[in-house]
């Protein structure tokens, strides 16, 4: 250690050890040298154990780029009020506001780097830090997991243009976030706020037939057609609150026209009817194309894009923030534990790396169906140690980590099978893998936790024929 850091600790470690808010300091290895009580009881993780090992032998869920104080260290970052987020040795995830500081000796030299936290859980609970109350409430209600720091200014831009109720056109991959954004927008906004709680109504435009769009939007009256009944759409439904209108590439060019009206005049009449209802709603749209593919594609009228975007955001794809991957997948480990009888309760550092190797075409919530998967098929202990990945999703550039051994039945049918069907191809990859392994079907029904009656009728269902002699 840095004789001058040394001596800084020598003076200044009386004074972290009364206060009550985690201090953690690391060396210019980034090994911990320092290391508070109350650090220790909410990482759950003893003082003892952690001052001189490396902070990411600890928490290795962490990387370089995902630690506040490793990025301090080593491109002399500074942190004031930052959030972060990260699981604990108990798996229990912790959400602090941090002030993280290179440390400098003499010569100007990085010498190591400090962190003083305050955990949001108990700021919850102390009048005097309302303000970070209620940024950890928000944080529960959008759901948005994310320590990522351009996810931090879109959750900041999200909740000023929720404030401000205009319409916005959310823009992302598949499964990056786009609906959690949408209620974000909707709660920030004062309509969320009214004495009466607002409505937040989804249309997912791919969902419906173009024939029953119209209807479904604006609403029927008597008569319009044989057997319409009086009946209001969506759009009246969600007067006062917020229409969410998913996957907006969808939306057929029939109905923008009459969309467009509702945007510029807030009227609209129910198909069949003359009448005109004023509608007073904000509209939020989401798409997985761009804006110009939209227009140019002929998906979406101009005039109706422009009504949309008066506020925009862009959702980044999983593969821009890798180093939410841990977190993320920490946070589903725990969400899903149950599908393994709630035994699970880490995630090997093999097995995450298998999960960081990975380019994640479907984004979120392919990571969230992947751990679930993973869960499933998980045999024994407490910790998981194989994750069932696709072969679509792994990246294969060097350097990246090898993915998980796809199963080939239901990767040939990509997302078109029921959970019913992976989970059956699913069980006949295992069984072939463990057949592979053992001589002895005894020794596979055991490790299977069957009976071996149970395993021959799985084998006779998946058609697996031993072309060797089994005992």
């Amino acid at each position: 250690m840095d004789t001058e850091l040394a001596s800084a600790l020598a003076i200044f470690s009386q004074l972290f050890d009364a206060m009550p808010q985690p201090v953690a300091v690391i060396d210019n290895q980034g090994n911990y040298v320092y290391y508070n009580q109350e650090s220790a009881k909410i990482d759950a993780y003893p003082a003892e154990r952690a001052v001189g090992h490396p902070l990411l032998d600890i928490y290795p869920a962490m990387d370089a780029e995902s630690s506040t104080l490793l990025q301090a260290l080593h491109h002399g970052k500074r942190y004031t009020g930052a959030f972060q987020a990260f699981v604990n040795a108990q798996g229990r995830l912790v959400q602090q506001i941090h002030t993280t500081l290179p440390l400098l000796n003499r010569r100007g030299a990085v010498v190591g780097a400090v962190e003083i936290a305050r955990d949001l859980a108990a700021a919850g609970t102390d009048s005097g830090t309302s303000a970070i109350a209620t940024g950890k409430q928000e944080a529960n209600q959008h759901g948005i997991v994310s320590q990522d720091p351009a996810m931090q200014v879109l959750i900041r831009q999200a909740e000023a243009l929720g404030k401000a109720g205009v319409n916005v056109l959310l823009c992302g991959e598949t499964g990056t976030g786009k609906e959690l954004f949408a209620r974000l927008l909707h709660q920030s906004s004062q309509r969320a706020g009214a004495p009466s709680p607002s409505p937040f109504v989804v249309l997912n435009c791919a969902a419906i037939p173009e024939t029953l769009f119209e209807s479904t939007l604006f609403g029927t009256a008597r008569g319009a057609f044989t057997g319409a009944q009086e009946r209001q759409g969506l759009i009246e439904t969600a007067n006062s609150g917020t229409l969410f209108l998913d996957e907006l590439n969808s939306l057929p060019w029939s109905v923008q026209g009459k969309l467009l009206r509702v945007l510029q005049d807030g009227m609209f009449s129910r198909v069949g009817s003359n009448k005109e209802i004023r509608a007073d709603l904000r509209v939020i749209a989401a798409a997985n194309e761009t804006q110009q593919e939209m227009v140019e594609g002929r998906k979406l009228r101009p005039d109706l894009l422009y009504r949309l975007n008066i506020g925009q955001l862009s959702i980044p794809p999983l593969r821009e923030r890798r180093g939410d991957i841990p977190l993320l997948a920490e946070a589903f480990l725990h969400k899903h534990r149950g599908v393994a009888g709630g035994r699970v309760k880490r995630i090997a550092p093999a097995a995450m790396r298998q999960l960081q190797a990975c380019r994640w075409p479907g984004n979120v919530r392919m990571l969230e169906n992947v751990m679930q998967r993973s869960l499933i098929f998980c045999e024994t202990g407490d910790e998981l140690q194989a994750i069932w990945i696709g072969e679509d999703a792994a990246d294969t550039r060097p350097g990246h980590g090898a993915p998980a051994e796809p199963a080939p039945d239901a990767q040939s049918q990509g997302s078109v099978l029921s959970l019913e069907e992976q989970i059956s191809s699913y069980e006949k990859t295992l069984l072939i893998g463990l057949l592979k392994e053992h001589a002895s079907l005894s020794e596979v029904a055991r490790r299977c936790a069957i009976p071996r009656a149970t395993l021959q009728y799985k084998l006779k269902k998946h058609n697996i024929t031993l072309h060797r002699s089994a005992s």
